[in-house]
């Protein structure tokens, strides 16, 4: 065997194995996640703190493997939202609920998850802010001018609630919950 067969042989063994590890790599962040979301569900039917932090744990693991997956920091948002109640994880939550719209800026579920991490952190302007861009991208969505109208109604600004639910009504008229709600804002 010759040195430029053996330098050959390296090489394509040496992208192999880079091929494999990159993947590897891939794989193994999205069993955290899965792991990850299934600990939270758990939570959300138990409200055990131990399946929350067992999911944020699941989730931190995921975003270390893989840091740039909107979908996985976007549940790591939500999860270091709710743990800041508890401990101090704001500035976790928050950075990467933006980390993650700003990856995939035109994914409504993102600007969602944002807003649910911002109203978990008592940031209601915020939460507010980012349903606002959130239903520039997704414009027939009428849960997002209904949940707006319930964060405007939560700051007191009844008259932009009462807008946000007529939007809804106007995307959905069969609307129940926005109905009722702009029922006892018009008496």
């Amino acid at each position: 065997m010759t040195n430029s067969q053996k330098i050959g042989i390296f090489l394509v063994l040496s992208v192999a194995g880079w091929a494999l590890w990159a993947t590897g790599r891939y794989w193994l962040a999205d069993v955290y996640y899965a792991a990850g979301q299934k600990n939270y569900q758990f939570f959300q039917k138990t409200q055990d703190s131990q399946y929350l932090i067992s999911s944020f744990q699941s989730l931190q693991s995921a975003v270390k493997l893989n840091p740039s997956e909107p979908a996985i920091l976007s549940e790591y948002a939500v999860d270091a939202a709710y743990l800041s109640t508890a401990v101090d994880t704001k500035n976790i939550a928050a950075t990467a609920a933006q980390r993650a719209i700003s990856l995939s800026p035109h994914h409504p579920n993102y600007y969602k998850s944002a807003a649910r991490v911002y109203i978990l952190l008592s940031d209601l302007p915020s939460a507010a802010e980012v349903l606002t861009q959130a239903a520039k991208i997704s414009p027939t969505d009428p849960r997002l001018p209904y949940n707006l109208g319930l964060i405007y109604e939560s700051l007191g600004q009844t008259d932009l609630a009462r807008q946000a639910y007529e939007h809804s009504l106007s995307l959905k008229p069969d609307f129940a919950d926005a109905k009722a709600i702009l029922q006892k804002l018009n008496p």
